[in-house]
């Protein structure tokens, strides 16, 4: 069992994906979760599963490209919970398209979701953070990047270029921040059995990638993984536990990479 009972939370894309089971498997070990997410629905949803098994979870309506949101957020957290041990900038979403099909204003998009909100939740958490590790010894920021922050992929430039600087963001703010005993560190996963993760293969196929389906598509991806298969929600969730928690308290500016070993292949 990880060290994370009484530590609090707060999950971004806690509705659906990757963050819903980071929330759930943190639940499941004692920490208290605010479950952040745009899709109040599903957010509700997330929180009544972790209710039903005796976790403790609020619900968050937040729209991660607003700094004002994310200090209404914020301040919920320190007058009902008056502390924050890990923020989890889970929240995002992928654009398939080849350069000459992206328009500018979908690139920004694409940064300003994905790349923009991790750099305010940072900033905004701060404060509530330091204090929470100048008590209680640590706090861990985790920023979901990707294997395509890593290395490049065809109809990926918007979406690489987001989650590279997702990843180089992480470890500037591990050196900026290490003083204060606030780790961050970037997760980074591979295909994921998730809506985002299995739309992705089909708009390769839909823009030209030269395989005639989907499951195709998701079969040539469990080739070249070592393990032949591609993630589910829980594998990144567990990795993202490991990082919330005190057994990685001398880990920080680093990615943990959970692919299969397709990076390595």
């Amino acid at each position: 069992m990880l060290t994370l009972k009484d530590k609090t939370a707060l999950v971004t894309g806690a509705a659906s994906g990757i963050g819903r089971d980071a929330a759930l498997t943190l639940a499941r070990q004692g920490v208290e979760i605010y479950a952040a997410d745009i899709d109040t629905a599903g957010g509700q949803k997330t929180v009544d599963e972790i209710a039903a098994y005796g976790g403790t979870a609020h619900l968050v309506t937040l729209d991660v490209t607003s700094a004002e949101a994310w200090a209404a957020a914020v301040d919920t957290i320190a007058k009902t919970s008056g502390q924050l041990h890990v923020l989890i900038n889970s929240a995002g979403i992928m654009i398939t398209q080849t350069i000459e099909a992206c328009t500018l204003e979908t690139y920004q998009r694409q940064q300003k979701i994905n790349v923009e909100s991790v750099w305010i939740g940072c900033k905004t958490a701060l404060d509530l953070m330091t204090e929470t590790a100048a008590r209680d010894g640590t706090a861990s920021i985790i920023n979901l990047s990707s294997t395509l922050g890593l290395v490049g992929g065809r109809m990926f430039s918007a979406y690489c270029a987001s989650k590279g600087a997702v990843r180089l963001m992480s470890k500037a703010l591990a050196v900026e921040l290490g003083p204060r005993q606030i780790r961050v560190n970037s997760v980074h996963p591979t295909l994921v059995n998730t809506p985002l993760g299995l739309g992705a293969m089909q708009d390769l196929v839909d823009g030209g990638v030269p395989l005639p389906s989907k499951e195709a598509m998701i079969d040539m991806v469990k080739m070249q993984t070592p393990l032949g298969r591609y993630a589910e929600p829980d594998d990144i969730a567990h990795a993202i536990a490991f990082l919330a928690s005190d057994e990685s308290r001398y880990i920080t500016g680093t990615e943990l990479v959970v692919d299969g070993g397709i990076t390595a292949a």
